[in-house]
């Protein structure tokens, strides 16, 4: 294609020439529909003058100025129009640049000068990285469309986020350009009109005091501040437009209208990429429907209890992995056959934890097989259900009543193997705490790590698919079935010590100060000097070790390391420049440690000697758990690393984390699998909008999407722009600044146009004072699965960064949970 075409030109195979924008523009001028009429400057031009000026290429200035002429001049509209942009997965929501008002043939070329320049913005940068895609293959093309004096304009959701039933349109309207509702800077009017009818359900006329036109914002006349926009016979009208866009594309769509000189005119219609309320509504549904076919009869209990660290919202890969570690058939349960357990649960393939809306919790009617031994044990039901909270720390009991009339009339002649294969494994145990360790350190670590730094050695760059995907098999079995059968062991045996210490203490100190004597005697326990990452980072931040001595040794690592779609900090070093630098304090000795509890629980010298290898078997075991991991997250990155390759090839744009081991080899195969990828994508997205309490019931798993409600906290009532609920402290702020918290937050603001976007990176929920239900901020906000409330005028002023925040996006709510103090 050449560097331009007018919109009836555009082909619908012209994406990659014209953008996302450019197509659709294109496609409705075609259809007949009313769009202002323009032409696109391709991608073409852009990719030909890479990051030289316009003004290099005489031809194709002279080209836009005639085409400019042929618009017959004055005020236009340019806009980006990229090659990701307006797509089903990611809209692109203002993050490149939009200038109206043009006028005249040089300011048309430096508008068109800054729409290229966007394409690599902070903005557009922090989004497609929070998005997942890739700069790689990435260019711009740009359109310049006649500008219409509107006197009203707006957004058309042809399918209400708002409407759990999916039987309604939305549209928000304010006076002027369309700017000021796509940005937030006005609250507008918003109809909820019905779908087929166009009829108004449902009204909210604001008080609109500015509007944006082609000189800039300017007051809008007292008299209209309270007017309505459109009137019933405009509302259908733009209802009708809406069905005819959305039969031509055969999908919802998302559509900035403007009206003028009597009639309707199209800016854009993108795919509604957010969710909407009925599909969070259908997510909900199997969500429940999934863990009622899991549930058991005498009830099942979901906790929050013993959740694998760093593991709370895992992608599928990632997800589909662990939880092969965790069952029965993987590193941990053939860690528990080797140690002599015969639980009929480690020959499952489940372990002991589901997926709740994308989140991890323990399944307790499951984990309490796998503590059964020679009797069933439980969880019960009924009493957990009486005081939830006591499921986040449960404690089992025998439970006769999952056996028969059988069981008790075989059990004596069952009662010497049950004994016997009791001994056999405590001495198997206590064999076993007395070597591992030194087997472990002279063989087991040893033999992983060298074949683990081989391999990282290789360039994997080089190596054909289907030779990757070996490497990805090899090395999962390798770590998640080899390596951590034995490396897991270490872990048992420092909860065997501190079982064993624990009971000890807890006759001479009582329950509690025995427990924070454990606390004390674990105190200061490090692992290697290799292996000892906590100690590497105090090296870092006090600037005492250069950041490629740490990440020659430490690079495999990073932060939510167990989740395969985190990078390692050797793939982005630079994030180590955002720890905090600091002289790290002095540790405190841990040498007494032992020798004041030993005299403030006053052992005998008899005692002292039968608890003292026990308090260094905690302390050895401890360490090596810690040595362990590290060695096990290098395998680990190998996984990784043979993914990420593979996601490279084939341009999924991480898109191979939301697929499965046993899907990769159709991906390797050449099968189509980014329809897959997507809706697994939008799925998690959605359901981890949804509320989950810490304790679920298979009695009440209408629980899930339920609104918690909180006595007695300050609570404020806004406009709710994307549904879920969020936790996290205030970060109250008037404008966009560079510098991020070391923490997520609840970011508080007036309104968020695009440039607020690298803010939304690291946020848990959105607050805005301003802003309209089909703005920019709200669409991102719902693509990026962030709670997000507006409407709140002086909110800025009633509440102050540090606060803790609960924002329910669902209900439009903002509680202030604490001071922060």
């Amino acid at each position: 294609m050449s560097d331009l075409c007018a919109f009836e030109q555009i082909q619908d195979g012209d994406v990659e020439a014209v953008g996302g924008k450019g197509l659709s523009l294109g496609r409705m001028s075609a259809a007949g529909l009313p769009v202002p009429p323009g032409f696109c400057i391709t991608t073409a031009a852009h990719r030909r003058l890479n990051g030289q000026p316009l003004a290099a290429d005489t031809t194709l200035v002279e080209q836009i100025g005639a085409a400019y002429r042929k618009l017959g001049g004055g005020l236009v509209a340019v806009r980006s129009s990229a090659t990701a942009e307006d797509g089903a997965v990611a809209s692109f929501a203002g993050q490149q640049d939009t200038i109206l008002g043009v006028q005249g043939e040089s300011e048309v070329c430096a508008a068109v000068e800054r729409c290229w320049e966007s394409l690599h913005g902070q903005r557009a940068v922090a989004y497609r990285r929070h998005r997942g895609i890739e700069d790689e293959g990435l260019s711009m093309a740009v359109v310049v469309q006649r500008l219409i004096p509107s006197e009203s304009a707006g957004v058309l959701f042809t399918r209400d986020p708002l409407d759990p039933e999916g039987r309604r349109m939305m549209i928000e309207a304010a006076w002027g350009l369309g700017e000021s509702v796509v940005s937030g800077k006005v609250a507008p009017d918003r109809y909820h009109i019905e779908r087929d009818t166009g009829q108004v359900v449902e009204q909210h006329i604001a008080v609109k005091a500015v509007q944006v036109t082609a000189e800039g914002t300017q007051p809008v006349p007292v008299e209209k501040q309270k007017q309505t926009c459109l009137d019933a016979a405009q509302l259908a009208e733009l209802a009708e437009l809406g069905r005819r866009i959305e039969a031509f594309y055969g999908e919802p769509r998302d559509v900035e209208w403007a009206w003028a000189e009597g009639r309707f005119w199209l800016l854009q219609a993108r795919p509604i990429t957010a969710a909407g309320a009925a599909e969070r509504e259908q997510v909900r549904r199997e969500e429940i429907a999934s863990l009622a076919a899991r549930a058991e009869s005498r009830g099942t209990v979901w906790s929050l209890y013993n959740v694998p660290e760093g593991l709370s919202e895992p992608t599928p890969m990632t997800w589909a992995l662990v939880s092969h570690l965790l069952s029965g058939s993987g590193g941990c349960g053939l860690m528990y056959r080797d140690l002599g357990y015969e639980s009929h649960n480690l020959a499952s393939q489940d372990c002991s934890y589901d997926l709740v809306a994308g989140r991890v919790f323990c399944n307790l009617s499951r984990e309490a097989r796998r503590l059964s031994d020679w009797l069933p044990r439980a969880f019960p039901f009924e009493t957990l259900k009486a005081k939830p909270a006591r499921a986040l720390a449960p404690q089992p009991v025998r439970d006769p009543s999952q056996v028969g009339g059988l069981f008790w009339l075989f059990l004596p002649l069952r009662l010497p193997f049950i004994a016997l294969g009791s001994i056999r494994r405590m001495l198997r145990l206590a064999a076993l705490n007395n070597t591992f360790a030194a087997h472990f350190q002279s063989e087991i670590r040893p033999q992983f790590a060298a074949e683990a730094e081989r391999a990282t050695a290789e360039d994997w760059s080089k190596l054909d698919a289907p030779t990757l995907l070996e490497r990805f098999s090899y090395w999962s079995k390798r770590t998640l079935d080899d390596y951590a059968r034995e490396s897991l062991k270490s872990t048992v045996l420092a909860t065997m010590a501190r079982a064993g210490v624990e009971a000890w203490l807890s006759r001479k100190l009582g329950v509690e100060r025995a427990r924070a004597a454990l606390g004390e005697l674990s105190m200061g326990i490090r692992p290697d000097a290799e292996a000892d990452l906590a100690g590497a980072l105090r090296e870092l931040m006090a600037d005492r070790i250069d950041r490629s001595e740490f990440l020659k040794q430490f690079g495999h690592r990073g932060p939510q390391e167990m989740e395969l779609s985190q990078p390692r900090w050797y793939e982005d070093p630079a994030s180590l420049k955002r720890l905090p630098r600091h002289a790290s304090a002095a540790e405190e000795s841990t040498i007494d440690r032992w020798e004041t509890i030993a005299a403030e629980a006053k052992l005998s010298a008899l005692e002292r000697s039968a608890l003292e290898p026990q308090v260094r078997a905690l302390r050895t075991y401890l360490s090596l758990r810690e040595t362990a991991k590290h060695y096990f997250m290098r395998g680990y990155a190998l996984i990784r690393r043979a993914l990420v390759e593979l996601d490279k090839r084939h341009r999924l744009q991480g898109g191979i984390f939301y697929l499965i081991p046993s899907e990769l080899p159709e991906l390797v195969s050449g099968q189509e699998v980014t329809k897959r990828i997507a809706e697994r994508r939008r799925r998690r997205t959605i359901a981890l909008s949804l509320e989950v309490p810490p304790v679920l019931f298979s009695d009440d798993l209408e629980a899930i999407g339920r609104e918690q409600i909180l006595e007695g906290a300050e609570q404020f009532q806004g406009v709710p722009l994307s549904a879920g609920v969020a936790e996290g402290k205030a970060w109250v702020l008037d404008e966009p600044c560079a510098e991020l918290p070391n923490e997520p937050y609840i970011l508080v603001c007036p309104s968020t146009d695009p440039a607020w976007m690298p803010l939304f990176v690291q946020a848990r929920g959105l607050v805005m004072e301003t802003g309209g239900v089909l703005s920019h901020g709200a669409i991102v906000a719902r693509e990026c699965g962030l709670p997000a409330v507006a409407g709140l005028p002086s909110i800025q002023r009633r509440i102050h960064t540090g606060q803790r925040l609960r924002v329910d996006g669902g209900s439009g709510t903002v509680t202030i949970l604490s001071d922060g103090k």
